[in-house]
């Protein structure tokens, strides 16, 4: 298999195993400690700690959260995928509580792997196309300052 080939399959196993069916041990065989994510949810700690706050933020906030990868491209150590997220807004989401509200949006996302590892991840329009399908045009009060007051809190899993 070549490097871009093991790479596009790490990046298949974030969504088929992690984001998608929730098991959150992938994590540590895909990641590496000291991954970088330039778009975490807000008070997400650093590292693959904060990779797991991230992903059971969205998941408590939609729990049947599913992402189809729509388009792959890989070239040398970066991964480009296109992809669409769907899911039902349930339970509280960055300070809003659940709207029954079911969201799709698409977007972007970069990844660059050494050693077959994922190094860092770059959303491009997942975010704010996120808020857009929920209604809110920024983050909802207090979800900024909460932020930083949580900036050292542990994820809500750690497994």
């Amino acid at each position: 298999m070549s490097d871009d080939e093991r790479n596009k399959a790490v990046i298949r196993r974030v969504f088929d195993e992690f984001v998608n069916r929730g098991d959150f041990s992938v994590v540590d065989e895909i990641y590496r400690a000291d991954v970088v994510d330039h778009q975490p949810l807000p008070g997400a700690p650093k590292g693959i700690p904060g990779v797991k706050y991230t992903i059971a933020g969205l998941r408590a906030g939609f729990p049947d959260l599913h992402v189809t990868i729509e388009d792959m491209s890989a070239h040398a150590d970066h991964v480009v995928i296109h992809n669409t997220w769907r899911g039902t807004h349930l339970g509280e989401f960055l300070g809003l509580p659940p709207t029954g509200r079911a969201i799709e949006f698409t977007g972007v996302v970069v990844w660059r792997l050494t050693g077959g590892l994922i190094a860092e991840r770059w959303g491009i329009g997942v975010d704010s196309n996120m808020l857009a399908e929920l209604g809110m045009r920024g983050l909802a009060p207090g979800a900024r300052s909460n932020t930083r007051r949580n900036r050292t809190a542990k994820p809500p899993l750690s497994g």
